[in-house]
């Protein structure tokens, strides 16, 4: 049943520089920018940097850059600024921002200063554990104090930090734009009172996302469901500040691809920045985003930006967790690649081979047009743009055979293979027009004359000359490698069969 959406709408991706960006983060900010344009409303980039333990320097810059390369852009945000700025958190703590919305909490008694220190706080979970509690909820023996004895005992130099007074009895409901139904209920009880400001003065995550979704006017709270558990706190949060609560859209998390797990940054390689380091097209990333936990229907899925921009609706969003494939990304994108004109995949393969060492840094004309000549050789083959090197290395450098037996087709041995050899190396030196249909013309001949079929004598010259059994076509291979060089390894191939 489609979701109706009304109004103006406003989301936002809101990650936290504490590393590299997991490849599941652009797909959440994705989802969002595509719901977004697909109502005509506004899309916020915001850093949350409250967690100053976890903090990584550059963290925030690579994340824009991740954001960026697959095609994602911001109406708002840390680097072009916006109506509601700043748009990073730990400067919008510097300006007081989030201080009166805590002190309205307290005055209101819907948080207070818990002094319980951290040995005591272990000390209670252990009691707990003891009496055969296994899920502990702490309830600060402070929740019931008046607010200037709190005041007071802080002023006597007590660190505390400040937690939410969840209600003792009751229930808390929320409603989630994925999961439909009646709603998602949580028995008040069975929740503990959240930290909301550290003892340092930060505000934790649970408050400040949720005054600066309030101030930036977000209508949809669009975050993956890791996130469900702490929505109740969120809902009371609201209630006890009087703001209005933005629709919650929980999206299914990303599983591993054996389905074991969500995907994870020890585990598995899920930097977003390895991805475009290896040679994805954002064009080919943002296809296969989109598609987990999402889909159009049950069969399509090549889709371009301005089609799955026109086609997104979240009654089309799964509640169930996606399924990482790298191979079926791989495919997807190597299909991307095969779309490419040969001069664009020339021009996208020449930063790989210059940082291989294989062409000059920047690549020069003649490098460019060089590559231009043997890309038709690997289009089809091309999966990752970081495998050109390693496809092509044999054009750009000497030839080196770490297994000579490899010189040796099947069925032959190492004499027979050296008379092909020489052979070859004989025809091809009197052959002028030196085109593909020359060449095949005179080695099929040189075959039937050597009373030998094509194949093995084939393959013979394609590891003398390129050092490998599987490379590019024979006859377009020796165009690209020129005459004397395609003689001169010949001859080197000889000389190790010798």
């Amino acid at each position: 049943m489609p979701i109706e959406i009304t109004g103006p709408v406003r989301v936002r991706f809101a990650p936290s520089p504490t590393g590299f960006l997991h490849i599941g983060g652009v797909r959440t900010a994705l989802f969002n920018w595509v719901f977004a344009k697909h109502y005509g409303g506004q899309f916020l980039l915001r850093i949350e940097d409250t967690d100053e333990k976890r903090f990584v320097p550059g963290a925030a810059d690579n994340l824009i850059d991740s954001l960026h390369w697959v095609g994602i852009e911001w109406d708002e945000g840390p680097d072009i600024g916006g109506p509601y700025g700043p748009y990073v958190q730990s400067e919008r703590h510097e300006q007081g921002i989030y201080t009166p919305y805590i002190e309205q909490l307290l005055a209101d008694g819907n948080a207070y200063m818990s002094f319980t220190t951290e040995v005591e706080l272990a000390e209670m979970k252990a009691a707990a554990e003891a009496r055969g509690i296994k899920a502990f909820r702490f309830r600060g023996p402070e929740r019931d104090w008046p607010l200037e004895r709190q005041r007071e005992y802080a002023a006597q130099g007590h660190p505390y930090t400040v937690r939410l007074k969840v209600p003792m009895q009751g229930i808390t409901t929320f409603t989630d734009l994925v999961r439909g139904g009646s709603g998602i209920s949580v028995n008040n009880a069975d929740m503990y009172d959240l930290v909301l400001v550290k003892s340092t003065g930060m505000p934790l995550y649970h408050l400040a996302h949720l005054v600066d979704d309030h101030l930036m006017k977000i209508t949809h709270v669009m975050r993956s469901d890791e996130w469900v558990p702490s929505a109740p706190y969120h809902v009371l949060i609201y209630q006890a500040l009087g703001l209005t609560q933005p629709a919650f859209v929980h999206l299914p998390t990303i599983q591993r691809q054996d389905g074991r797990g969500k995907l994870s940054k020890r585990k598995d390689d899920v930097a977003a920045n390895r991805f475009w380091e290896r040679g994805y097209l954002a064009e080919a990333m943002f296809n296969y985003l989109a598609l987990q936990g999402w889909s159009y229907d049950d069969h399509t899925e090549i889709m371009s930006r301005e089609e799955v921009i026109e086609r997104f609706t979240l009654d089309r969003v799964q509640p169930s967790p996606a399924r990482w494939n790298p191979d079926k990304l791989k495919d997807m994108n190597g299909l991307y690649i095969r779309k490419l004109s040969t001069r664009a995949v020339a021009e996208r393969i020449a930063p790989y081979l210059a940082q291989a060492g294989l062409v000059s840094n920047p690549p020069s004309a003649a490098d460019l047009a060089y590559i231009e000549h043997l890309t038709p050789m690997v289009h089809e083959r091309l999966e990752e743009l970081g495998e050109a090197p390693e496809l092509l290395d044999f054009f750009f450098q000497e030839v080196t055979y770490p297994d000579p037996a490899l010189l040796i087709p099947k069925k032959m041995d190492a004499a027979t293979t050296m008379q092909a050899l020489q052979a070859a190396q004989d025809r091809l030196a009197s052959i002028e027009l030196w085109v593909p249909s020359a060449l095949e013309e005179e080695l099929r001949a040189l075959a039937e004359e050597l009373q030998i079929k094509p194949g093995p004598l084939f393959g013979a010259i394609r590891v003398a000359v390129s050092g490998r059994t599987v490379a590019p076509p024979l006859f377009e291979m020796l165009v690209a490698i020129g005459k004397q060089r395609t003689l001169d390894r010949i001859q080197a191939a000889i000389s190790i069969l010798a």
